[in-house]
């Protein structure tokens, strides 16, 4: 196996433990792989801005894989490498069959969150509650007609999403949208993720490989849900926490800790650090 010169990471219930935080030991480890000259990239289901500060702002963090892969973002350059965008027409053919049910709309645009009021003001209702209460209040601009805001700013959605507080409701739903032919994904037990057919974390870390004239067999992903499938696959080596999902350890390379104890962290001592 090739030297590891990336190593990407999911943050929620991966690289962040229980409290969305990181240990000391392992900042000092993705502090020490940087020294290394390994880029550490974050690859979350996040727009930029709802990346933890300490990890946005840490020296060695150059690049993100944003929104499922829908937007890589240059740190450094402050501009967009590639983008995977959903255009306006599909995405009020989503919000037409989630009318249809018991779950919150919203979207992440150029790097912001945009949910309707009568979703923003109840999320209670769909079981959004402590740090995922307070990311999805600090992220969201909340609008009175999500759909009118759409048709006077159409460009640039990089992702729709729900939250349900049934989740055999959510797995209809999640049949329901596939048909319309996007990428239907989950990052969280009661939440659906849609993007543009064709837009993974995988797709997102290709691209940003190929731009940093990398090939796959450099790079490292670490993750433990379905939005995190593509780019296990994509990568070299994939790494899945013991936390993660059944489907994702069936394809892992390896199965690291748990994200409550440094599981990224052992990944990067195991196969990347000298």
């Amino acid at each position: 196996m090739s030297k590891i010169k990336l190593v990407a990471m999911d943050l929620d219930n991966t690289l962040l433990d229980k409290d969305k935080n990181i240990s000391e030991h392992t900042k000092e480890v993705l502090e020490e792989a940087a020294r290394q000259g390994v880029e550490i990239v974050p690859a979350t289901g996040r727009i930029f801005k709802a990346i933890p500060d300490f990890l946005r702002e840490m020296d060695g963090v150059h690049y993100a894989l944003c929104c499922n892969g829908a937007t890589v973002y240059d740190k450094i350059k402050d501009e967009i490498i590639y983008t995977n965008h959903l255009p306006m027409e599909t995405v009020f053919a989503l919000f037409d069959v989630m009318d249809q049910y018991h779950c919150t709309q919203d979207i992440y645009q150029n790097g912001q969150g945009y949910m309707e009021e009568k979703f923003y003001r109840n999320l209670a209702e769909y079981n959004v509650e402590g740090h995922l209460l307070d990311l999805v209040l600090r992220t969201r601009i909340e609008v009175k007609d999500l759909r009118e805001y759409i048709r006077q700013n159409p460009l640039g959605i990089e992702k729709a999403a729900g939250f349900f507080d049934d989740m055999e409701v959510r797995e209809k739903v999640r049949k329901e949208l596939g048909a319309l032919q996007v990428s239907v994904s989950s990052s969280l037990p009661n939440n659906l993720e849609i993007n543009q057919l064709g837009c993974d974390k995988g797709d997102g870390l290709t691209h940003l490989a190929q731009y940093l004239g990398l090939s796959m067999d450099q790079v490292m992903a670490c993750g433990d849900a379905g939005n995190d499938v593509q780019m296990i696959k994509a990568a070299g080596l994939g790494v899945v926490m013991e936390n993660g999902e059944e489907e994702l350890k069936a394809i892992a390379d390896f199965v690291t800790k748990t994200n409550n104890e440094d599981g990224v962290a052992y990944a990067i001592e195991k196969y990347v650090l000298d």
